[in-house]
């Protein structure tokens, strides 16, 4: 009986799957929704979650590197901020979600950075990606994360959509940018974003700036609504067709301000985006 319950025990100690080393290749998984995990040349696990959308033979797909907010780092953390922020606003482009995660103190850190290149170098050999077609996209820390990998790795980004995140690294005008802040956003002020996109237009980039009201840093959901907006805009860029979306008419952004703007008791019964203590260790890290 002893015996037993220890293999049981052993068994259950095991990993749900074995994990794909950097060198292997994998058969693409089903559509819909997975937890993954990726065995780094350092020896670390870069766990990830995936959203695999429907792909026909011969096709290729774009990709979004989605990176997370900061907070206690539990296995597949990602996941949740995949369902609730970037798939949304991304399932109408029918791409590959990529939401890895953050190995290191937060995405600019070097293992954090190793881990994710290591990881898009799996993603665009093992499945059929369009390598033209790749964005990274982040909210608060992630957002920040969004900004330092399109600045660090242009060659390896289409766009960046950065939303609520400070600026790091020297943005790169090769790397067209539709960043998205709240102009109530009391924990990373809208100034640096400000001063961020200006320097990529003076630079010759393609820089958009969406500032809406109402939402305060830690309202994650109420970014999904601009986010959309910018899917819009994402696609129109990958198709090489001029966006006339909300700057032509104004209705559009309008539109979106005000469904952001929720009533007061809407606002008191909306879904918290994560756990207050994991709010309070992101300020921290601010």
């Amino acid at each position: 009986m002893r015996i037993v319950l220890c293999l049981f025990t052993l068994i259950a100690a095991l990993p749900a799957f074995p994990p794909l080393t950097g060198s292997e290749t994998s058969p693409i998984p089903e559509p819909g929704l997975h937890e993954m995990a990726l065995q780094l040349e350092s020896g670390k696990i870069q766990r990830y979650s995936l959203h695999m959308p429907k792909i026909g033979e011969g096709e290729k797909a774009p990709l979004i590197l989605a990176l997370h907010y900061g907070g206690e780092v539990t296995p597949w953390f990602g996941m949740h901020f995949l369902k609730v922020f970037a798939l949304p606003a991304f399932r109408p482009l029918k791409g590959i979600i990529l939401s890895p995660d953050c190995l290191g103190r937060d995405w600019t850190a070097p293992e954090s950075e190793e881990a994710v290149i290591a990881l898009l170098d799996h993603a665009v050999k093992a499945w059929p990606v369009d390598p033209e077609r790749v964005a990274v996209t982040g909210f608060s820390m992630g957002g920040s994360g969004a900004w330092f990998m399109a600045a660090r790795h242009p060659e390896r980004f289409s766009a960046a959509i950065p939303v609520a995140g400070r600026p790091s690294g020297e943005p790169d005008p090769a790397v067209p940018h539709y960043a998205i802040h709240s102009r109530h956003d009391l924990v990373v002020e809208l100034e640096p974003v400000e001063q961020a996109v200006d320097k990529l237009r003076a630079g010759g980039g393609r820089a958009e700036l969406a500032v809406v009201s109402g939402p305060t840093h830690y309202q994650t959901p109420r970014f999904v609504v601009p986010l959309i907006t910018a899917a819009r805009w994402l696609e129109h860029l990958w198709s090489g067709s001029e966006y006339e979306g909300w700057q032509a008419s104004g209705s559009d952004h309008r539109s979106i301000l005000e469904t952001v703007r929720r009533p007061k008791r809407q606002q008191r019964t909306e879904t918290r985006d994560r756990p207050e203590k994991e709010a309070e260790k992101e300020k921290r890290d601010y």
